[in-house]
């Protein structure tokens, strides 16, 4: 029976080894998927950021376009109302 016990030791050493060799790789593997999904995390931050600042300045750009339309149409319609009665006396609008 005493030759048995380290026979039987050694494979439960032998196992409780291999088992450690798995929960390694798999503690590896999380922690190269951890570090991807911080990679990815800083940038879909950063995307954001840029998109952000980005729509921020199309919204200046629109609000100018919008203004700037506004002005046109104020001239246009200036212009039209000297060119429909020119006797008024006001002078052609710039």
């Amino acid at each position: 029976m005493t030759n048995a016990q380290p026979e039987n030791l050694e494979n439960r050493v032998a196992s409780l080894e291999e088992q450690l060799e798995q929960v390694l790789d798999e503690l590896d593997l999380l922690r190269t998927i951890q570090n991807g999904v911080r990679r990815e995390n800083r940038s879909n931050s950063t995307n954001a950021a840029r998109l952000e600042r980005a729509t921020a300045n199309l919204a200046v750009v629109s609000a100018n376009h919008t203004r700037d339309i506004r002005q046109m149409q104020q001239n246009i319609n200036r212009i039209l109302e000297y060119l429909e009665n020119p006797n008024r006396g006001d002078t052609m609008p710039n």
